[in-house]
Order: structure tokens, then C-alpha cells, then sequence
């Protein structure tokens, strides 16, 4: 398109002509610069804004940078450092705050977070939070459940077969007593990593003695007020954990057709136990 427009004006031959060497030059100090040639590939210097010196902007220690993977534990490093969560605490008792006391329901000590336990914490978190900006008294005391089948089951997996047969109940609960403490302080690390505001340094486990006494204290309560009776019911039994089972913790296979049946017999002679439904 352009040697045709210089074929047709004439008089601007001169300039097209201009055009190209100086294009064609260029091209062969880019190729001499690409191939080491004389300036040996050096960039041109920028020229200094001239108006660089009028431009002020605000100076500040505060980093634009998250860095968060820094940031974080030096952050609850330095809470932990001031106590944080006692110091709110004690503040809003001494303003004469109402108290807010969160019941959680415990995680089992049966191994390594995953993300339902961060959804779980983080969200009770957010409540907590919130009561101490509204300068309530906030009291968040941790537990975990050290007892049951989960963690039975985790000791037996790392077991070999031959150690599963020489165990009894006693050794068994010797281990998962072991696991789970062991699994507690793993899980409290990461809660603590979460940022979750709480009494981490006195948390509650269900196999400390003072747990398992005030759970019999309040057995013996219920049971004299007339909720704790003796029954029958059918105990779920499994013989490869040679454990009883709940109903929750019942998993049938997909298809899975039951085999019970349920059959109402007429009784000529009724038994004392049965004496008084026999109406």
C-alpha cells in the first residue's frame, strides 16, 4: 500500500525513500543489539521525571503487603504475649458486663483438622467476637471428647494384627487414653493457628477425673428426679470392632435389604415381668 502511494505522488518519493532506510536501520541496530553487537544489549536510561520531587505522599511503618503467612503469627503471638482474651475478660467483669458463655459441643481427639472443624470453630468464633465488641463478659473454654469408638478405631490402625489379639480392655484404653491426649494438643496448636479467641491453657477433656466425677454428679441427679429408668432395648453389636454400636453409628451398604423381622405372638401364660401390661 505505501510503494503504491509513492508510485503515485511523485514529489514525496524522496521522503517514502527516507522512511524505509531509516526503518531498515532500525532493524539492523535491533539485530545488532539482540546478537551483542556494540552496546552490547544495554537498555536506554529513563530520563528523571521532572516533577517527581513535587508528588508527597504519605510515609507509614504500616506494610501494603499482607504477608500474611508472617503476619499472622506474630499477631497471635503478640496477643498471646499480652493475654488478650484474659484482659477483655477481666475489663468487661470490672464494667459489671453481662457474662456470655458459648456451649460447644466437643471435636473427638481422633486426628488431624480438616475443613469441618474450621467451619465448625470459625463461625462460633464469629459469635464470640462479636459479644466482646458489644463488651460483654466472654467465656470460651475449649473441650474435647476423649472417649469411643473413633478412637479406639485410630489405636487399632496402627496396630498389627498379631498386637489387636494380645489387647485388653484395660491396655486398649491405656492407648487411647495416650492417642488422645497426644491428638489434643495437635488440634488445640491448629484452633490457636485458626485465631480462635479462647481459654486454650485450661481447656476440658471428658477423661479427666474432675470431668468424669461431674458427669456421675449429675447422673445421680437425674436418676433420683426419675429420668434414668431400666429397660430393654436391642444392643447393636459389631464383631469386627468387637464394640457395641448406636444407631447413629449403624452404616448399611447402598442396596442393602434388612433381613429382621418383626412377628407378634398371642401369650397364654404371661411372665411377672409382663404381669402388668397383660390388660
Amino acid at each position: 500500500m505505501f510503494l503504491l502511494s509513492a508510485l503515485a505522488l511523485p514529489n514525496r518519493g524522496s521522503a517514502f525513500s527516507f522512511n524505509v532506510a531509516r526503518s531498515s536501520s532500525r532493524r539492523s541496530m535491533v539485530t545488532m543489539n539482540a546478537k551483542g553487537g556494540k552496546k552490547g544489549g544495554a537498555k536506554p536510561k529513563r530520563e528523571k521525571n521532572a516533577y517527581a520531587s513535587t508528588i508527597i505522599l504519605p510515609e507509614t511503618p504500616f506494610s501494603q503487603r499482607a504477608n500474611a503467612v508472617k503476619r499472622e503469627p506474630e499477631l497471635q503471638s503478640y496477643w498471646k504475649d499480652i493475654n488478650l482474651y484474659d484482659k477483655l475478660s477481666k475489663t468487661a467483669e470490672e464494667n459489671g458486663a453481662p457474662r456470655f458463655v458459648l456451649h460447644d459441643g466437643p471435636p473427638y481427639a481422633n486426628g488431624d483438622l480438616h475443613i469441618g472443624h474450621a467451619l465448625n470453630k470459625i463461625l462460633k468464633d464469629f459469635i464470640n467476637r462479636k459479644m466482646v465488641l458489644k463488651g460483654r463478659q466472654v467465656h470460651y473454654i475449649p473441650g474435647w471428647d476423649c472417649h469411643g469408638l473413633p478412637i479406639e478405631l485410630k489405636v487399632l490402625q496402627t496396630m498389627k494384627s498379631k498386637e489387636r489379639s494380645a489387647l485388653t480392655p484395660v491396655t486398649l484404653r491405656e492407648k487411647a487414653t495416650e492417642f488422645a491426649k497426644e491428638t489434643v494438643q495437635k488440634q488445640s496448636e491448629s484452633f490457636q493457628r485458626y485465631g480462635i479467641f479462647g481459654n486454650f491453657e485450661k481447656p476440658y477433656l471428658t477423661l479427666q477425673p474432675e470431668f468424669e466425677a461431674a458427669q456421675i454428679e449429675v447422673f445421680g441427679e437425674m436418676y433420683k428426679q426419675g429420668y434414668i429408668f431400666r429397660g430393654r432395648k436391642p444392643v447393636h453389636w459389631s464383631p469386627s470392632s468387637r464394640t457395641a454400636l448406636a444407631e447413629a453409628e449403624l452404616e448399611y451398604p447402598e442396596g442393602h435389604v434388612s433381613k429382621s423381622i418383626y412377628v407378634a405372638f398371642e401369650v397364654d401364660e404371661v411372665s411377672e415381668k409382663l404381669e402388668e401390661y397383660k390388660d
